[in-house]
């Protein structure tokens, strides 16, 4: 198998372990998986307003009222009013889902640099624009593929239709990209922009 292979599987299987461990983390919270990614957001971007948070999060302004009562209930999180615009509400972790944060994940610092320390500098420099590309290219997958989602009653004829027009879609965006690396162009998010 080429290098290009068997990083392809690497990271496959990356995302696969990943997948695994926020999957046992939801348990361990005792809420679902759209709550954890939510409560994810919310931790990397320190607070968020609820449309800030269906933004990011791909959702519906009805259905993350929902979550974040669900999560408010639970005591993950707490709506405080904007000092300076009191129309503006903000959702935060509670000091209580930092320490559990913090307990599961605070030694995970200590072991990353444990991971990463039999690497050079540029072989990680290599990985993380590896992985740079490796997001924005499945950001635009992901945008190309919501562009086809069928009904959810749809028939799988129908649904086999969709995945032909995403086919073509994806394959648009290949030769953009193999096109942008031929004038040495690296993939970011911005290439996929019109």
């Amino acid at each position: 198998m080429s290098i290009g292979g068997r990083l392809s599987q690497a990271v496959r299987l990356d995302q696969v372990a990943n997948a695994r461990f926020d999957e046992v983390m939801n348990r361990f919270l005792g809420i679902n998986r759209t709550d954890g990614r939510c409560l994810d957001l919310i931790d990397q971007n320190q607070r968020m307003t609820a449309g800030q948070l269906a933004e990011q999060a791909g959702l519906t302004t009805g259905a993350v009222t929902a979550l974040i009562d669900r999560l408010e209930t639970a005591g993950y999180i707490v709506r405080k009013r904007d000092e300076a615009d009191r129309r503006k509400i903000w959702v935060e972790l509670t000091p209580f889902t930092r320490t559990i944060v913090a307990r599961i994940f605070g030694q995970f610092a200590e072991i990353g640099a444990l991971m990463t320390s039999g690497f050079s500098e540029a072989e990680l420099e290599a990985v993380l624009r590896y992985l740079a590309i490796s997001t924005a290219v499945n950001n635009e997958r992901a945008r190309l593929l919501e562009l086809h989602l069928p009904a959810a009653n749809a028939a799988p004829e129908d649904r086999l239709v969709e995945a032909r027009a995403f086919e073509r879609d994806t394959r648009a965006m290949t030769a953009t990209i193999r096109a942008a690396r031929h004038k040495g162009i690296d993939v970011s998010p911005d290439l996929f922009e019109d």
